[in-house]
């Protein structure tokens, strides 16, 4: 099975939205359809930091529009011309770090430190289990490295039941793939992948 990896552009907008439309995720919520559009680089955000919209169509069009003005990025699976799937990673988004510290031990950042953030995966149903989502991850970690990223950082959560969401990833995922952890509260780990 050959799998290529690719940077979410602008260009693949209309594709990133079709992959969303058909692949399940968040079977567990009753929010539909999240199109990923919470995690995203500051400069998109309006008025007090909105985050979320209520309808799965205003998400679909706004995730639209985050990918073609880049500021919804990461990382796209694909087998042949399918998409099989996605990995939200984001070197400026302090409102996602913000909110997330409400749940994981995230420390504030010095300045001068690049961190590329790894919020969520979503792979097409018939393509779980076959390493892709490790894939995407070694993607990230490279382009990261490449475009002059201190660290990698992910959130995740050390144990997951049958009523978890995984879309963060497995801890042995990440650890497969170089990462440490760097800090534990109640659970959700905060592991990093030093590149210098």
């Amino acid at each position: 099975m050959n799998i290529e990896i690719r940077r979410l552009t602008p260009d693949l907008a209309e594709d990133y939205a079709r992959f969303f439309d058909v692949t399940p995720h968040n079977v567990n919520t009753n929010s539909g359809k999240c199109y990923c559009v919470t995690w995203r680089s500051d400069d998109s955000y309006v008025g007090n930091g909105d985050h979320w919209f209520p309808t799965c169509e205003e998400r679909r069009e706004r995730a639209i529009q985050f990918v073609s003005t880049g500021s919804l990025q990461g990382y796209l699976a694909y087998c042949g011309d399918e998409i099989v799937g996605w990995c939200n990673a984001n070197g400026n988004c302090r409102y996602c770090i913000d909110y997330l510290r409400s749940y994981w031990p995230i420390e504030e950042y010095h300045a001068g430190i690049r961190i590329k953030s790894v919020f969520c995966f979503v792979i097409a149903p018939k393509m779980q289990r076959k390493g892709i989502a490790t894939q995407l991850l070694e993607r990230v970690c490279k382009d990261a490295v490449n475009d002059g990223y201190d660290l990698v950082e992910a959130y995740v959560d050390k144990i997951l039941n049958d009523t978890d969401e995984d879309f963060r990833g497995y801890l042995a995922m990440y650890e497969k793939c170089g990462f440490t952890k760097y800090a534990e509260r109640e659970g959700r780990v905060v592991v990093r992948k030093v590149l210098k």
